[in-house]
């Protein structure tokens, strides 16, 4: 049709300019200059728009017969210029009645009056150019829609075998758990899965299961965390050991299981230990109740749980001193069931269980018949019921051997034992009643009414001046014999001056009419205020 040159403009995304995306008598620098400095505007004024934009717009052909005798054009007259034109048609690419995709346009050298017949051909041309565009675009959507469709089978296939293997694994973590295996054998079987080693610790930081070749975490650098949780709670950590590949979608899949088999595994371990608990408790309440109508079946029940009550036992009575009171409970069943892992290989079974907020343990004497041997297994006892977290400090009293009617005296003794270890701030040790010489022998009388009168005799005026007069002559008694009768010592003890001390002694003097530096009536006053405390605790 001998046209100097012609293009085909589209819009950009946004529909705010036309560029040429093809072109026949341009070069393709020019092309590319002219698209990227001056391409045609979408969003000018009608008046002063170009020939494309007009048409693009409006949706109909608009001709330029000769572009110099056209004033409105003056805007865009310089492009003309430079492209070497005089006259130029612009017929829209119609994709329906209500879509415009683009412009075909068509330019010549000189002055040209584009008659009707040409431009009827030229919207033919424009028609099918159009077609062809958007027969192409259809193209590309379908072929991206396929590649997608592809892509979205992919993972679905992918899927279905993760989820397939992931049943199995499922599978043999649970059958893991049913054949009693624990929390060892679900660390052990993880590790095979994902080639790493693996440690799984409780929440209080104690190490509950682990694989082969597993250090202690997470102090040891290259493991990271995967928390358990239970009723959405933490209630352990899985420690997974690190490798310089990432873990596969399938590897972080057999740990997600591995945290729901061992939440279940922790809920079963705590559920039997609870009614394990119970039932010792409920023995162990009734033996040291002494009441008759209990003790009746007390030995039997005990013999169906393990124990045997008909040989001596040892008590150990363990108190704990938590940092906060709101640990209390968390401390005791931690400790209690550190305590019955370690004598739960013992035959016959020692009893353990929660007594009034102390642990009670009653130990059969045949099995450590020796005091060196039952000062060991105390004092290993003791150190299992003390706790990092919650800190948690334990001290144990121990008496024995006793025998079915002893027990209940023998426990009063121990928490007698405890209560004036705590009073005098002798915690995390443990102690025998031998050890505690004459105060042990006196913790082990039932009567204590002789022992009151006595207590109250001595000490009767001197407890009324401090309730009377606010002063605290009792505890300067006990920090001062605490300290080998040394008022120095005693007023560094109690922050105060020397001078107090003396003062508050000379108080005690005037009021019992007993002399501290005189031996026998020291001790006198000494005996009454052990008597006092042992008193106390009862």
């Amino acid at each position: 049709m001998e046209y100097d040159f012609c293009g085909v403009l589209l819009p950009d995304p946004a529909r705010k300019k036309l560029t040429i995306k093809g072109w026949s008598g341009l070069s393709s620098e020019y092309v590319a200059r002219i698209n990227a400095d001056r391409p045609v505007r979408l969003d000018q004024d009608p008046f002063f728009e170009a020939p494309s934009s007009t048409a693009f717009r409006e949706g109909r052909a608009v001709s330029i017969s000769d572009i110099a005798a056209a004033p409105q054009f003056a805007p865009w007259g310089g492009v003309a210029r430079e492209q070497g034109y005089r006259s130029m048609i612009s017929v829209p690419l119609i994709e329906s009645a209500t879509s415009v995709i683009g412009t075909l346009n068509c330019y010549r050298a000189g002055a040209h009056s584009f008659s009707g017949p040409e431009i009827r051909l030229l919207t033919m041309l424009a028609d099918q150019a159009a077609i062809a565009l958007t027969t192409a675009r259809l193209r590309d959507s379908e072929a991206r829609r396929i590649n997608e469709l592809e892509i979205l089978n992919h993972e679905l296939h992918e899927q279905r075998d993760l989820l397939e293997k992931s049943e199995e694994i499922h599978h043999k973590f649970t059958e893991i758990a049913l054949r009693g295996g624990g929390i060892s054998g679900i660390a052990t079987a993880l590790s095979i899965l994902i080639s790493r080693p693996i440690s799984i610790e409780d929440a209080h930081g104690t190490t509950i299961g682990h694989s082969a070749g597993a250090t202690d975490v997470p102090q040891t650098d290259g493991y990271r965390m995967h928390p358990v949780l239970l009723s959405e709670s933490e209630v352990a950590k899985i420690w997974i050991g690190e490798r310089e590949a990432s873990l596969t979608p399938l590897e972080k899949r057999a740990i997600e299981h591995a945290s729901v088999v061992t939440s279940l595994e922790i809920l079963r371990i705590r559920t039997a230990d609870e009614v394990q608990w119970r039932l010792h408790g409920a023995v162990l309440n009734d033996l040291l109740s002494g009441e008759a109508s209990a003790m009746s079946t007390v030995v039997e029940r005990a013999q169906r749980l393990g124990h045997d009550l008909s040989v001596p036992h040892t008590i150990i009575a363990i108190s704990l001193t938590p940092t906060a009171l709101a640990d209390m409970n968390t401390s005791l069943q931690q400790a209690l069931r550190r305590i019955s892992s370690f004598i739960g290989e013992r035959t016959p079974l020692p009893l353990a269980a929660v007594h009034h907020d102390r642990i009670v343990i009653l130990f059969p004497t045949f099995l450590a018949p020796t005091p060196n041997g039952i000062s060991q297994v105390s004092e290993r006892i003791r150190t299992l019921a003390g706790s990092t977290r919650p800190r948690a400090v334990a001290t144990a009293a121990v008496t024995g051997p006793c025998t079915l009617e002893s027990y209940a005296k023998g426990y009063r003794s121990t928490a007698g034992a405890l209560d004036m270890l705590a009073m005098a701030g002798r915690v995390g040790t443990t102690l025998s009643l031998d050890d505690l010489g004459l105060v042990g022998l006196l913790l082990q009388l039932d009567d204590t009414d002789q022992l009151s009168r006595y207590a109250d005799r001595t000490l009767g005026p001197i407890r009324s001046h401090d309730e009377s007069r606010g002063t605290n002559l009792i505890e300067t008694l006990r920090t001062y014999f605490a300290h080998d009768l040394d008022a120095g010592k005693t007023a560094r003890a109690l922050h105060v001056h020397p001078n107090t001390v003396a003062q508050r002694l000379r108080r005690v003097r005037a009021l019992t009419g007993l002399d501290l530096n005189h031996p026998p009536q020291s001790m006198e006053i000494a005996v009454a205020l052990t008597l006092y405390e042992i008193v106390q605790t009862r």
